[in-house]
């Protein structure tokens, strides 16, 4: 299985870089990296996305993996990116995959590109901030909770943190070993947690953050502020798959998506967290996905 990448033409003159793998001629599915991230596919991934017969693509958000930067970018701003890459390959109806900071864009295509998105598959991804009736830090982790009251009370000081982050990151988790040890006794128990995987993410993370944390940062900023659009008017087919043990992006979220996002079906799994959700039901979401029209 060959993995190809395009050079498509962006806004401002302006190259897309979207990476290509599954089945050459199968059903389009656009994969939203998470955050931080960048349009590298995983070949086992794409390997059982083309026993679905989906082909797989993948693209690099402003900021990530020398594309430029586009500071005060909104969540909704993707669609011109997706509508752009569909009409360049001449696609006229596609899925799209998100996990974590990638669901956000995965349900803003859903909501505002319903003449292209067949459906929307996603993992663990979070719900607008400031919605009505949601908690966004229920559930989070001390400190990345810290992290969203910093954002509101002190944007200097919270950019900062921000940028010491990523060099702590890209320090520990830009090597495999990094990720076996951040599992810990987990480490190599199952396929999500497997040296394949380590070696994977390590490389996202070289990808995601060898340049800087701008686009990381502005990431975060996206799904802290208005979205630009209303995830509770989606009339496509969505499916959620959200790890009650989640401490990253907290089950608050995807019960808030799965009792305002209209139609969806939510499979909020107790045994699972933000590691292995989208692995473990990553089949599940290819089959869904490949028998939509």
């Amino acid at each position: 299985m060959d993995i190809v990448t395009h050079e498509l033409p962006g806004a401002d003159g302006e190259t897309i870089r979207v990476e290509q793998a599954g089945a050459p001629d199968g059903k389009p599915v656009l994969v939203h990296p998470g955050s931080p991230g960048s349009r590298r596919l995983f070949r086992p991934d794409a390997e059982l996305a083309q026993r679905y017969g989906l082909r797989l693509l993948s693209y690099d958000r402003p900021g990530y993996r020398g594309r430029p930067r586009r500071a005060g970018r909104r969540i909704a701003d993707a669609v011109a990116d997706v509508r752009g890459i569909a009409a360049a390959l001449r696609i006229e109806r596609l899925g799209v995959w998100g996990f974590s900071g990638g669901g956000s864009y995965a349900l803003a295509c859903a909501t505002m590109l319903p003449e292209l998105v067949t459906g929307a598959a996603v993992f663990a991804g979070f719900a607008p901030y400031g919605a009505p009736g949601l908690d966004f830090r229920a559930g989070m982790a001390p400190e990345h909770a810290h992290e969203v009251d910093l954002f509101f009370t002190d944007r200097d000081t919270a950019r900062e943190h921000w940028r010491r982050d990523a060099d702590r990151l890209l320090a520990t988790l830009g090597s495999p070993d990094g990720w076996l040890a951040r599992w810990g006794d987990a480490a190599g128990t199952d396929e999500a947690r497997s040296e394949e995987v380590a070696s994977h993410l390590a490389a996202v993370m070289q990808d995601s953050l060898g340049d800087g944390d701008d686009a990381w940062w502005d990431d975060w900023v996206a799904n802290l502020t208005p979205w630009g659009c209303d995830p509770t008017t989606i009339r496509v087919p969505v499916r959620l798959w959200h790890g009650v043990h989640d401490r990253a992006v907290p089950i608050a979220h995807g019960r808030w998506l799965a009792a305002h996002v209209p139609g969806i079906v939510a499979h909020l799994v107790e045994s699972e967290d933000h590691t292995d959700v989208e692995h473990d039901n990553r089949e599940a979401a290819y089959s869904w996905l490949s028998g939509l029209a």
